[in-house]
């Protein structure tokens, strides 16, 4: 699994490098739509809704959290933003890469994430990223790999 998850890095990391100056009208839209769904994310995160968070994932979602081997599908995903929500969590991504296919049907954002749990005595920093596909209500969430840094 670290030998795919690095070729799959290296991949990225290409295809980012090699990103266009200039974006197609498929791309624009795609790009104002991803932002509004990390909006989407953060405006869960703080109304502290783990459905909402959710709802933005794909059934068949790929987990890969740090150090436990990936997983297909909403059970782990559910399991920790249920445990944030539940404790009043404040959870917020912001994008710092974003790209889309030229053809705007799939997307790769990276980002950062704070994330404070004053009960549970967290106030930590990560690092997600998402590959994001079109689905039947816009754009979802079909692989989520994150990373909390070091104290």
């Amino acid at each position: 699994m670290s030998f795919k998850l690095k070729t799959v890095g290296l991949s990225i990391a290409l295809m980012l490098s090699a990103a266009p100056l200039v974006v197609s009208a498929d791309q624009e839209g795609a790009i104002a739509a991803l932002e509004g769904l990390n909006d989407r994310f953060n405006a869960a995160a703080s109304n502290h809704d783990a459905a909402g968070i959710l709802s933005l994932y794909a059934d068949d979602t790929i987990w890969i959290a740090p150090g436990k081997p990936a997983v297909k599908g909403l059970e782990e995903p559910k399991k920790l933003f249920e445990f944030v929500t539940s404790n009043k969590g404040d959870v917020s991504h912001s994008i710092d890469t974003l790209f889309v296919s030229d053809d705007g049907t799939l997307a790769v954002m990276i980002g950062s994430v704070d994330a404070k749990i004053e009960s549970a005595g967290m106030d930590a920093t990560g690092t997600y990223l998402y590959v994001l596909q079109p689905g039947d209500e816009g754009w979802e969430v079909a692989a989520d790999m994150w990373h909390q840094h070091e104290e």
